[in-house]
């Protein structure tokens, strides 16, 4: 399958960036600077793809609010370079996935200053990403764009030669002494100028390079809280396990289990403080809770090749009755792929451990379930078969979970988060 990478990419950091309305359209901000940086330098088609890619996750790493506060200051005033924090976790994140390995180097670089690092050790994308970045936190919103645009080019120019690349500080004066490089930078939608640069082109893909992918966002969407670390890892082993008792093709059996780690990508949209609340979440908390299942209809949304896997990942908080959310679908709108997804999320969720309750044991989950099931909220057939497995699908959770919390302590060890 081909499938359209920066669409996915463009989704979740626009995911990223709904946490808080400080953040709004950062990241499609700094893509903008970016790409007529590399434009006015004459970058190749690749590395203006491998800047936009990074431009659109440099901050996606950052896993809570404080985290991203830290940083929107200029940045002239810190004396300490952030080794670690989100740009070192980025590169950890991304560097395994092959179309990512550049994007992952202009993010793990994205702070660094010019004058602290051996010349051309660093590649050049980096060196835009960080005067974009720096350029985009310097835009008051609420004010005229070209009212500002000669006091952020006077601030750039002042860190000529030590926070910023000489190169890349020239090319940023001379693109932005047009009117147009600044209108663009808050106003021209981020679609257009990838369709004007020629960057809207699917990569092909089988199902093994998806599942790669599926699993960097997993950690995106689970590795924000220790409570959360391997839950798509365990909704998607149940969902496996499931959709073998039921019938489905190897396949569709591949399709749900990435389905699994996908299911919670619109989470990425939730302040980390919400989801980490020792505390009954209140009614406006939790109404923001449910928008997730939302975000990941959305994020996931007219890219070719991964409708099924649309389909079963964002309904798995729908009902048969139609009491569910986001969009209130009925018993002959929800596939058995929706169904298995919801009895697998509900499940492992319930016999989790959450900041606010401890997980239920196994018989009080299935006692749980088998009520919903007798309110046809749930399939009765799905329920059957997880009954039926369940000392299969307990081994499996216990070293799915072992297994999550060792990947998340290993992935964020020597690191300050």
């Amino acid at each position: 399958m081909s499938i359209d990478l920066i669409k996915i990419v463009k989704g979740i950091s626009e995911c990223v960036d709904l946490v808080n309305s400080i953040f709004s359209k950062h990241h499609s901000m700094v893509a903008c600077i970016a790409l007529n940086i590399a434009e006015e330098m004459n970058l190749s088609l690749g590395e203006k793809r491998d800047i936009l890619i990074a431009s659109l996750l440099h901050d996606v790493s950052a896993m809570s609010i404080k985290e991203r506060l830290k940083y929107l200051k200029f940045e002239a005033d810190f004396e300490v370079v952030d080794t670690y924090g989100h740009a070192e976790i980025g590169y950890r994140l991304f560097r395994d996935f092959e179309p990512f390995l550049n994007p992952a180097l202009f993010i793990k670089y994205h702070h660094t200053y010019y004058k602290d690092i051996e010349k051309d050790k660093i590649p050049i994308g980096a060196h835009i990403l960080h005067l974009a970045d720096r350029v985009a936190i310097s835009v008051r919103r609420d004010d005229n764009i070209l009212s500002q645009s000669q006091d952020i080019r006077k601030k750039v120019y002042a860190q000529k030669n030590i926070m910023f690349n000489p190169d890349v500080v020239e090319a940023f004066l001379d693109a932005s002494k047009k009117d147009s490089f600044w209108f663009d930078t808050v106003y021209m939608p981020l679609d257009a100028l990838i369709e004007e640069n020629s960057l809207d082109k699917g990569i092909d893909m089988n199902l093994e390079k998806l599942y790669s992918l599926a699993l960097i966002f997993h950690i995106i969407i689970d590795f924000r809280s220790r409570f959360t670390a391997f839950h798509s890892c365990g909704v998607a082993g149940v969902a496996v396990e499931l959709a073998k008792d039921l019938g489905f093709l190897e396949e569709k059996i591949k399709l749900i289990e990435i389905s699994g780690y996908l299911h919670d990508l619109g989470k990425i949209a939730i302040p980390v403080e919400i989801l980490e609340k020792p505390d009954k979440l209140t009614e406006e908390e939790f109404n923001l809770v449910k928008s997730h299942a939302y975000y990941t209809y959305r994020v996931l949304e007219n890219i070719k090749g991964l409708e099924t896997i649309k389909i079963w990942a964002s309904f798995h908080h729908e009902k048969l009755d139609g009491s569910g959310y986001p969009f209130g679908l009925k018993e002959e709108d929800l596939s058995l792929g929706s169904r298995i997804m919801a009895i697998s999320d509900i499940f492992t969720a319930l016999t989790e451990d959450r900041p606010y309750r401890r997980g239920l044991s196994i018989y009080d989950a299935l006692e749980y379930i088998k009520t919903l099931v007798g309110d046809k909220k749930l399939d009765k057939d799905v329920f059957s078969s997880l009954e039926r497995n369940i000392d299969l699908i307990v081994e499996k959770l216990y070293y799915i979970k072992k297994s999550g919390i060792e990947r998340f302590n290993n992935f964020y060890s020597d690191t300050e988060v």
